[in-house]
């Protein structure tokens, strides 16, 4: 099995490079607003396979990667998010404003880069912050995939059963979509989960599974 997991951890990088590639050839043609239909892609992916998108084409998720790595080499930790943002009118709220600020920027015409200014500003909001902050609060994608991922028919899942509570999981969560149990087992919160994996790979009994 961890030959698998390490073929899967593979073929996510992969993904995530090409993906980030795609994005960065777009914005130096001037086309980025061609990355919508990549999204909306994501969008109807996640109504069958989960927040795919998240974990394995988005750009900001996969520029967060050197930045994990760094301050874990380096053993710096970062800031938790405010508790007021605990507040879902707040997470909501954001992203009736990018809708809004795409409505009125198509209305009259002013040529506006959103996409590229929420990439500079979710990377600039992660070197202070924990990932979750922008993950679970603040990025208006990921509460379109919040909501478009519920009726999803796949998802990554703990067997409670043989889940032994030692919490490796719910520690690498880049979303904080691991909850704890009054069992003390570990439950994966499915429309908070990237699909990236990560807890899956680090299982040391092998009770986390990507299925129906």
């Amino acid at each position: 099995m961890k030959k698998k997991s390490a073929k899967k951890t593979a073929l996510r990088i992969v993904s995530q490079i090409f993906f980030l590639g795609v994005f960065i050839f777009l914005i130096f043609k001037g086309r980025l607003q061609l990355w919508m239909p990549v999204f909306a892609g994501g969008v109807l992916l996640s109504l069958v396979f989960s927040r795919f998108y998240c974990g394995w084409m988005c750009p900001m998720g996969t520029l967060f990667r050197p930045i994990r790595w760094i301050y874990g080499k380096l053993g710096i930790k970062r800031l938790k998010p405010p508790a007021v943002f605990n507040k879902p009118v707040i997470r909501y709220g954001i992203l009736i404003l990018m809708i809004a600020a795409l409505v009125l920027s198509l209305k009259f015409k002013v040529r506006i880069n959103i996409l590229l200014y929420i990439t500079i500003f979710s990377v600039a909001v992660t070197l202070f912050f924990e990932e979750t902050f922008w993950h679970h609060h603040l990025c208006p994608y990921g509460t379109l995939l919040n909501l478009s991922s519920r009726p999803s028919v796949l998802s990554v899942k703990i067997d409670e059963e043989g889940c032994t509570s030692c919490g490796l999981c719910q520690k690498v969560c880049p979303a904080s979509a691991i909850e704890t149990l009054e069992s003390k087992k570990r439950h994966i919160i499915k429309n908070e989960c990237l699909t990236c994996f990560k807890c899956q790979e680090v299982c040391p009994v092998d009770v986390i599974h990507y299925r129906t």
